[in-house]
């Protein structure tokens, strides 16, 4: 591994990342003779896991808060929960995960909360599905709602909103 010269300036995340990353860029060349797009997508998945939790945290947070603290009906809490998380994710993908720039990002952003509609519904179908025909734990539930949020969230985001336009 590379160690960098100027310690001071890098913060331990960072470095988190850094090491991640480019354990994940050896190993692709190991599996295949076109590393550039690999390390690319490899770069972006890890990215997107990592800093993808900011926005989970955020979804999740206000929801715990909202429905257990202050007895909010449960898709109240998780449609503010919803629109907190798909925000900060906007802005975490968009400038973070995916590098991307163009000067229409209130149109991605737009694009951005019309793929997240097609992920909210999926996750409303589970809480309700979770709490109110099976009667679960609303947590457990909403981890569930949250998990194939997650996987939609990538594959829409790297594919239709983020893409590289080369």
């Amino acid at each position: 591994m590379n160690k960098k010269t100027n310690l001071d300036q890098e913060t331990p995340t960072k470095k988190i990342i850094d090491d991640v990353e480019e354990g994940i860029n050896d190993a692709g060349t190991v599996f295949s003779t076109e590393t550039e797009p690999l390390e690319s997508n490899s770069k972006q998945l890890v990215r997107y896991l990592l800093w993808g939790l900011l926005s989970v945290v955020v979804n999740f947070g206000t929801f715990y808060i909202l429905y257990h603290t202050i007895h909010m009906n449960y898709q109240v809490a998780n449609l503010i929960a919803w629109f907190l998380g798909v925000q900060v994710g906007f802005w975490v993908d968009r400038v973070i995960v995916f590098h991307h720039k163009s000067n229409s990002a209130f149109q991605e952003m737009l694009a951005f909360y019309a793929t997240r509609i097609l992920t909210f519904l999926i996750e409303t179908a589970t809480l309700w599905i979770g709490i109110s025909v099976l009667s679960a734990n609303g947590t457990g539930s909403k981890l569930v709602g949250q998990f194939l949020a997650i996987v939609g969230n990538y594959v829409l985001s790297k594919f239709f909103i983020f893409k590289n336009r080369h």
